[in-house]
């Protein structure tokens, strides 16, 4: 019954909107708050990028390196 609300999956809203709520806190504390100092809130958002390119660029190599081992 609640697969889906407004065409999005509840598992999409559970991701986007609940468990991502402390991270889009610290991104507008980062731009909004007092005081504001906008080369290290940039730096802090090129940080959060890097780690997640590593990150899925890990995985991914990861992934065809079992995938050409095992199969």
């Amino acid at each position: 019954m609640l697969e889906w609300i407004g065409g999005i999956p509840i598992g999409m809203w559970l991701v986007l909107g609940i468990i991502l709520l402390p991270f889009y806190g610290m991104l507008m504390a980062w731009f909004l708050g007092k005081p504001r100092n906008l080369p290290l809130s940039i730096r802090g958002v090129a940080y959060l990028l890097a780690m997640t390119v590593v990150l899925w660029g890990g995985l991914t190599v990861l992934s065809f390196l079992i995938k050409f081992v095992f199969f």
